[in-house]
C-alpha cells in the first residue's frame, strides 16, 4: 500500500483514556505490589533465621511500622516533585512573558477526611457472638409524639358519651342480675343466722345490692319494729369510719348523738345502743366496696369486723378486686364470718371508678385539671386583687391567642406577659410576678413549658368555653 504522510505525524494532542482490565498497574495495586514484596521477604527471613518468637513479633511490628513510613514518604515525595514542577512552570511561564490568564479548570478541592469506619467483624464468629451483632441496639430514637400534646377528657365529655351510649349486651347483664335475684331468700336466711355475705365476681354489684335493700326493706315492713338499712359507698373518696359509725348510731336512735372518738369508742357506744332499743331491732349494714381505698386499711377493716359481730347487726358487701381476702387475717376473719358469693354481673363500674381523674393520674397532667369555673371562682375569691387582675390578663391574652392560631393549646410567652403586666400596674417587679404565678401553680390553674428554643410558655389548662365564661365572670 502506498504510504501516507499522515501516518508518520505524530499528534501533538491525544485524548486520555482510563485504562481498564485487572492487570492494568494503578498506583494503588503498585503499593499494595510493595508492600506484599516486603512482607513476604519478612516471612521467608523469619522462617529461615534462627530468631525466636519474641524476636519475630518484633521484626513483624518493625516491618508494618516501615512499609506505612516508607508509603508516607513516598506519598510526600510525590507531592513535593508535584509543588516543584508547578513551580518551575510558574516561573518559566514568567520568565518568557507570557499572560497570567486564569485557567479554566478549577483548583482542586482538599479531600476530606473519611469517616471512621467500624471494624468488620470476622466471619467465623460462634453462633451467640452472631446473634448479639445482629441485635445490637442502634441510635436512640425519641418521639416527639408523647401523651402531652392530647386535650384531656372532662367530666361533660364523659358523661355526654356514656349517655350516648349503648351496651349491646345490656339484655345479657339484666338476666344475669335477675339470676343472681332469685338468691335473695337465701341471703336473707344465712343473714339471720348470723352470717355476713361477701358478694365478689366481674363487674359493679352495686344494683344487685340495690335491689337487695328494696328486698329487705319490704320484708321489714311486715315486722315490729321496723328493721333499719344503712347502705356505705366506700368507693367514694370522702368516706371515712368516724362518719360510717356516726350514721350506724343515728339509725338506732336518731335522738341519741354517741360522741365522735376512737372507732373502739364508737363501737362500745353502739353496742350500749342496740342493748337499750327494742330486742327484735336488726340493723342491715350494705357496704359498696369494702375493698375500695378508704375502706383498706387495717384498723378500719377491723372496726367493721367488730360492728358485724355485734348480734343484731347484718353485714353484707362487695369486693370489686381480685386479692381482697388478703384484707383480713384470722381474727378479722372470723368476726366477720362470711359467706362468699360469686355474684358475676360484668356490668360497668359507672360509679365505683372516677374515670376522668384516674386518667389524667395516669397520663401524669393531674394538675391540669381543676374544676372549671366554678373551681376558679372559688379560688380568685381568696387571692388579692393584683392576682384576679394578671388572671384576668392571662385568660384575654390567651383568647386572642386561639383566634389567631386556631388552636385551643397555645402558650404565651413569660417575658410578654411580665411586660405587659407591668404596663397594667399589677407587678411592679419580676419577683412579684413569680410569687402571683405560683399562686396559680398551686391552685393548679396555671401550667408551664418550655418550647425547642428554652423560652418559657405559660398556658391554661381550659377549654375555649371555659374561658370565655372565666371572662366574663372577671369582668
Amino acid at each position: 500500500s502506498t504510504p501516507n504522510a499522515k501516518s508518520n505525524v505524530v499528534p501533538v494532542f491525544a485524548t486520555p483514556t482510563k485504562a481498564v482490565g485487572f492487570n492494568v498497574l494503578t498506583p494503588g495495586r503498585a503499593a499494595d505490589r510493595s508492600a506484599r514484596r516486603k512482607s513476604a521477604r519478612a516471612l521467608i527471613d523469619r522462617v529461615v533465621g534462627d530468631g525466636d518468637s519474641d524476636d519475630d513479633d518484633q521484626l513483624g511490628a518493625d516491618i508494618t511500622r516501615q512499609i506505612y513510613e516508607s508509603s508516607d514518604a513516598e506519598d510526600e515525595d510525590d507531592g513535593e516533585d508535584e509543588l516543584e514542577e508547578r513551580t518551575d512552570g510558574e516561573s518559566a511561564g514568567l520568565a518568557h512573558g507570557d499572560p497570567a490568564t486564569p485557567s479554566k479548570t478549577p483548583a482542586r478541592r482538599k479531600a476530606r477526611a473519611k469517616r471512621a469506619r467500624s471494624p468488620t467483624p470476622p466471619r467465623d464468629l460462634p453462633p451467640h457472638e452472631l446473634y448479639f451483632l445482629h441485635n445490637k441496639p442502634g441510635r436512640p430514637k425519641t418521639s416527639d409524639n408523647t401523651l402531652a400534646s392530647l386535650n384531656l377528657l372532662s367530666h361533660d365529655e364523659y358523661f355526654s358519651i356514656l349517655r350516648n351510649h349503648q351496651d349491646r349486651h345490656a339484655e345479657n347483664i339484666e338476666y344475669l342480675e335477675s339470676l343472681h335475684a332469685e338468691s335473695f331468700p337465701q341471703w336473707a336466711f344465712e343473714l339471720s343466722q348470723g352470717f355476713s355475705i361477701c358478694l365478689f365476681g366481674l363487674g359493679s354489684k352495686r344494683p344487685l345490692l340495690h335491689k337487695f335493700a328494696t328486698y329487705i326493706h319490704s320484708n321489714n315492713k311486715s315486722s315490729k319494729p321496723a328493721g333499719k338499712i344503712v347502705m356505705v359507698n366506700g368507693y367514694a373518696h370522702t368516706t371515712n369510719l368516724r362518719e360510717i359509725l356516726s350514721v350506724v348510731a343515728s339509725a338506732i336512735d336518731p335522738n341519741q348523738r354517741i360522741p365522735t372518738a376512737q372507732p373502739a369508742i364508737m363501737i362500745q357506744s353502739i353496742a350500749s345502743l342496740l342493748l337499750s332499743a327494742a330486742p327484735k331491732l336488726t340493723l342491715t349494714i350494705i357496704v359498696n366496696s369494702i375493698d375500695a381505698t378508704p375502706l383498706r386499711k387495717p384498723g378500719s377493716q377491723a372496726v367493721l369486723a367488730q360492728l358485724a359481730a355485734l348480734p343484731q347487726v347484718n353485714l353484707i358487701c362487695s369486693a370489686d378486686t381480685p386479692d381482697f381476702t388478703l384484707l383480713w387475717d384470722i381474727g378479722v376473719r372470723s368476726d366477720f364470718n362470711f359467706v362468699f358469693h360469686d355474684c358475676t354481673t360484668f356490668s360497668p363500674f359507672k360509679v365505683e371508678l372516677d374515670v376522668v381523674d384516674d386518667v389524667h393520674e395516669l397520663l401524669g397532667r393531674q394538675s391540669q385539671r381543676v374544676n372549671g369555673r366554678e373551681g376558679v371562682a372559688f379560688v380568685l375569691k381568696s387571692l388579692t386583687e393584683n392576682a384576679k387582675n394578671l388572671f384576668r390578663l392571662l385568660v384575654g391574652e390567651v383568647l386572642i391567642a386561639m383566634e389567631d392560631e386556631g388552636d385551643e393549646d397555645v402558650g404565651l410567652e413569660y417575658r410578654m406577659v411580665y411586660n405587659k403586666a407591668v404596663e397594667e400596674f399589677i407587678c411592679s417587679s419580676e419577683m412579684a410576678f413569680r410569687t402571683l404565678l405560683k399562686e396559680f401553680h398551686d391552685h393548679q390553674m396555671l401550667t408551664s413549658r418550655k418550647d425547642n428554643l428554652g423560652t418559657e410558655l405559660l398556658s391554661l389548662p381550659f377549654r375555649k368555653e371555659d374561658l370565655e365564661a372565666i371572662l366574663e365572670d372577671l369582668t
